[in-house]
């Protein structure tokens, strides 16, 4: 009987660990906004951040902190596409009257783009094994 129910029921898990969309805070600080609710650490009960979820399945979270030359910083929160999984990418940007230091982090767990340093391993990759471990042992 055990072994039936869990034919019966790893199917529909699988579904939901591997099939469910991202869930991302979204929110961006920009020079003409006076509150700070998308800076380190990330207020998640302001009314500025939003979660979303990423309507791709190539996308993953992200934070992306710009900072220029004056010492302004821009941050943005977002699902997005990235090159790089579960890492953080330094970009130095020079141009004519500018330059920018570009930190772009990238995670693919529900809600994990509250901080600039971000697990690398994925909640659905936890639970996955842990339903495994239970079951299979």
């Amino acid at each position: 009987m055990n072994n039936a129910v869990y034919w019966l029921v790893l199917p529909g898990l699988l579904r939901i660990l591997l099939v469910a969309p991202l869930r991302c805070y979204e929110c961006e600080l920009n020079r003409k906004k006076s509150n700070n609710t998308c800076l380190d650490p990330l207020d998640t009960t302001h009314d500025d951040v939003r979660v979303t979820q990423c309507q791709d399945p190539r996308e993953t979270c992200l934070i992306v902190k710009t900072q220029f030359i004056n010492g302004d910083i821009f941050y943005q929160r977002k699902c997005g596409k990235a090159n790089h999984k579960d890492s953080c990418k330094d970009l130095h940007l020079n141009g004519t009257g500018y330059m920018l230091d570009v930190e772009v982090c990238s995670c693919q767990t529900d809600l994990c783009n509250t901080a600039d340093s971000m697990s690398a391993l994925s909640s659905r990759t936890i639970a996955f094994i842990t339903f495994l471990w239970a079951f299979l042992l």
